[in-house]
């Protein structure tokens, strides 16, 4: 299956396993070379086999998904099995990133929507900002009950504000995001816990990138590169870093005096 295109924060868990992945290849081979020439000989693989490695992670950039039959099969076998929210939220999106049923993943969630679960609301608010109804995901992620007190759903808000071009309202949304996030964490998604903790730590970049890219529409030239300082020190993968355009106010300043 080819062209899914994943969101950042799962691309990174992904890379992060794939570098690991290898490296325990290069790990293996390093004990061999130990056990048959010596340390030094050992040391020298070693370091040689994770600097391959690293750098096959930076160039690799999208993961072929399982075939539609495989993910078929598991996904009739999950929704048999389990109908809680997580369940009910993961199966929505393999409808709509692996089988582009974009209708059968809103309605799905739409009909689970009164349980008030924060992870079906942002699923669902995230599948509608894709589709370009913006309007519509705002006002279902305002309705939630908490809209205001969940970490995601706060910065899945501030996602939307952006995109309507209510800028400051996103900045606060983003802010009040990582603090909650600091204090509490993000909720479990039901992953496992090596890999809910990948997902925090490129969730809380992710949010420092976005936030960045506000204070950048807003011209805070200050606190944009702040936020993306903050949010590429969060990332082992350089290639995900991001660097504020210096250049940008002046260009804006000479198109406006043309």
């Amino acid at each position: 299956m080819q062209g899914v295109k994943f969101d950042p924060e799962i691309l990174y868990v992904q890379k992060i396993y794939y570098f690991m992945f290898l490296a325990t290849f290069t790990t293996l081979t390093c004990l061999i070379t130990f056990c048959f020439i010596g340390l030094e000989c050992a040391l020298i693989v070693q370091g040689i086999g994770i600097s391959i490695s690293y750098i096959a992670m930076l160039k690799k950039k999208n993961f072929d998904p399982p075939a539609k039959n495989v993910t078929a099969k598991r996904m009739a076998h999950q929704i048999s099995q389990d109908t809680s929210p997580v369940s009910i939220a993961r199966f929505a999106c393999q409808l709509y990133y692996y089988f582009n049923e974009s209708a059968q993943a809103i309605s799905l969630l739409e009909k689970f929507l009164p349980s008030h679960d924060p992870l079906l609301c942002i699923t669902l608010g995230d599948i509608l900002l894709k589709e370009g109804e913006a309007k519509q995901a705002l006002h279902i992620l305002h309705a939630n009950p908490f809209a205001l007190v969940d970490p995601l759903l706060l910065a899945t808000q501030g996602h939307v504000l952006k995109r309507i071009g209510k800028v400051p309202e996103a900045v606060y949304m983003f802010e009040q995001s990582l603090c909650l996030a600091k204090q509490n964490g993000f909720p479990h998604s039901g992953a496992h816990w090596f890999t809910q903790k990948l997902l925090s730590i490129s969730y809380k970049a992710s949010i420092h990138h976005t936030l960045a890219d506000c204070y950048l529409l807003l011209e805070d030239l200050p606190n944009a590169k702040r936020q993306y300082r903050s949010g590429n020190i969060l990332l082992f993968d350089l290639s995900l870093w991001r660097h504020c355009p210096d250049v940008i106010f002046g260009a804006r300043k000479t198109n406006k005096s043309l």
